[in-house]
């Protein structure tokens, strides 16, 4: 990635608003406590701010798709 495109996406990111860990759990459809760990466990991209924690849509959805199997796939083997 070219840094004009970095300084871009860096922009771009700066504009969205960051979602607190109740935002981000409800939208991802998981308890908070499984958040939590999540963050605990360096497995969930995250912001701190402060002592509280904050998340990027974007963030949240590379996560999702980086993390998401294809049908028919079992478990991790």
């Amino acid at each position: 990635m070219t840094q004009q495109a970095e300084d871009r996406q860096s922009r771009s990111l700066l504009t969205e608003p960051l979602l607190n860990a109740d935002e981000a759990a409800q939208l991802l459809h998981v308890p908070r406590s499984t958040l939590y760990e999540l963050v605990r466990s360096r497995r969930l991209p995250h912001v701190r701010v402060g002592r509280g924690l904050r998340f990027t849509r974007h963030d949240l959805a590379r996560w999702v798709e980086a993390n998401t199997y294809p049908p028919g796939r079992a478990g991790r083997g």
